[in-house]
């Protein structure tokens, strides 16, 4: 039988009971995994707060508006989420820096440090305020254990994003899929979700 094939469906049938962040993959109903939906509601909640101009700057979020030259860029740093189809659970969530040179950063708060919590990605303009990110992570371990020495693959996180008219808010939709470490065989389709993000003002 064909290793590639067993080994997808392993993954598939692991990943029925996980729930994928964009660095990894995150333990479902496990003690911590109540700590983890804690933390991405207080997190996902500052977003949403931020954007209907309920914090102010000296929070570090918008509030006092971004002074940036291009209405409605994406170049700085962001809080972000991604939330799951029922609006409510978490995919992953933490911090984005979007740089000018068409890179971007993710700092991941749903995954521990020792198993890898940084990845990088590519963007580009769609028009307007319209973003795309092709974004790859090195998948470490697979649940329940979590073995961080154990590299499963490769995840690749698209996201298609729209930076409103104030240039502080940002929404749209994210997609996750793992694939072999040759970055072309795909093992599964991880998880479709949305995204919401605040600009971090200085």
């Amino acid at each position: 039988m064909n290793t590639r094939f067993v080994v997808a469906l392993g993954l598939i049938a692991t990943l029925a009971s996980a729930q994928a962040s964009a660095c990894a993959f995150t333990a479902m109903g496990t003690a911590s995994s109540s700590a983890q939906a804690d933390a991405f509601a207080q997190f996902a909640g500052g977003i949403k707060d931020a954007q209907q101009g309920r914090v102010g700057s000296a929070q570090g979020l918008p509030g006092a508006g971004f002074t940036g030259t291009a209405r409605g860029s994406i170049v700085g740093l962001w809080k972000f989420a991604f939330t799951a189809p029922d609006g409510v659970s978490s995919i992953d969530w933490g911090f984005q820096t979007w740089h000018d040179d068409g890179t971007e950063l993710t700092n991941s708060g749903g995954r521990p440090p020792d198993s890898g919590n940084f990845c990088m990605g590519a963007w580009e303009q769609r028009g307007g305020g319209a973003y795309s990110l092709n974004h790859w992570a090195i998948a470490w371990g697979l649940p329940p254990d979590f073995d961080s020495s154990a590299i499963t693959g490769l995840v690749n996180i698209r996201e298609l994003v729209s930076v409103d008219r104030s240039g502080n808010s940002m929404s749209g939709t994210v997609s996750l899929d793992l694939y072999a470490l040759d970055g072309t065989t795909l093992m599964a389709h991880l998880v479709d979700g949305t995204v919401s993000g605040a600009r971090i003002s200085p």
